[in-house]
């Protein structure tokens, strides 16, 4: 039973993690973090514009999760942001890694259950 309704589940998390943080983001409800690479790299991204964009993709994608429409695609629009969101952790802004990790299991578990859609994307070709 449980096996049943774990991929929706992981799906929806997804969906509901990206779009409240897309909703956040453009309604500027979002705490700058506290170090100061990690200000400066957020400043880069909201003078040049491009974190709106990146706000936009999530929230749009967010909402394929949850709707259950367009998932692969979803997903694989999400996979750069989501690595960024890794590196960014990592590198600039550590006390948020654990939301990176989240982020990251989560993709991963949508990522298998669609594994028949990602595979043919991981075959070296001749």
């Amino acid at each position: 039973m449980m096996k049943k309704y774990l991929p929706t589940t992981i799906r929806v998390l997804t969906g509901l993690m990206f779009t409240g943080s897309a909703i956040a983001g453009m309604m500027g409800k979002v705490p700058p973090p506290e170090p100061e690479a990690a200000q400066a790299f957020m400043g880069l991204l909201a003078n040049s514009g491009l974190i709106y964009l990146i706000k936009v993709l999530e929230l749009l994608c967010g909402l394929a999760l949850i709707s259950g429409f367009f998932v692969p695609l979803a997903l694989l629009v999400l996979a750069p942001i989501i690595v960024n969101i890794a590196f960014y952790h990592m590198a600039l802004d550590p006390a948020g890694m654990m939301v990176a990790v989240v982020l990251v299991a989560l993709w991963v578990g949508n990522a298998m259950a669609h594994k028949s859609i990602f595979h043919p994307l991981l075959q070296a070709r001749n």
